[in-house]
């Protein structure tokens, strides 16, 4: 069953083709099982395999992907590694150096800088999340006692913050 032509060559898709072959099968089944974009750029890693003048074979491609997986959990590190390996390889292959990837050691050093760099973004991000949860308890806590204070019959105005907060909770009538 022709689905399509190849944006790539424009030749005809032909789905029943790809699915008769063993390799070919396992190979959709294992890239549509990848979260998001980690798909699309397994696809171009593993391109990164093939020889400049010849085609990769599906079991090939097949047993790359199973390497890589077994190596890494897919998540936006991974994605993000082989987003970087493909786009340094290429240009690499860009400058002249066009031989094909042989091992995984290039992703491994490009997933380990990877992994440094959404930790150090996601503890960040942790500690600003703690930050503003701090602040929130500060703001709540100096509301709760200038309420007190007022209820108390005090001029909730000469007190820090008070102005603001009657502003804030009274749209400026003075309390006192």
């Amino acid at each position: 069953m022709k689905i399509a032509r190849c944006p790539v060559c424009h030749s005809d898709l032909h789905l029943d083709a790809l699915l008769e072959d063993d390799a070919g099968r396992e190979l959709l089944a294992v890239l549509t099982k990848l979260p998001g974009a980690a798909a699309k750029a397994m696809v171009a890693y593993i391109g990164l395999f093939r020889p400049e003048k010849s085609n990769l074979s599906n079991s090939r491609a097949v047993k790359l992907v199973k390497e890589v997986l077994e190596q890494h959990h897919p998540s936006r590190v991974l994605t993000h590694a082989l987003s970087e390996t493909v786009e340094r390889i290429r240009s690499k292959r860009h400058n002249g150096d066009k031989k094909p990837l042989n091992n995984h050691r290039y992703l491994l050093e490009v997933y380990r800088t990877s992994e440094q760099i959404f930790a150090q973004t996601s503890n960040i991000a942790a500690r600003e999340r703690d930050e503003s949860k701090r602040e929130t308890d500060h703001d709540r806590n100096r509301d709760d006692y200038l309420a007190q204070m007022q209820r108390m019959g005090q001029d909730v105005s000469k007190l820090p913050g008070g102005p603001e907060w009657l502003e804030r909770t009274q749209g400026g009538k003075n309390g006192g």
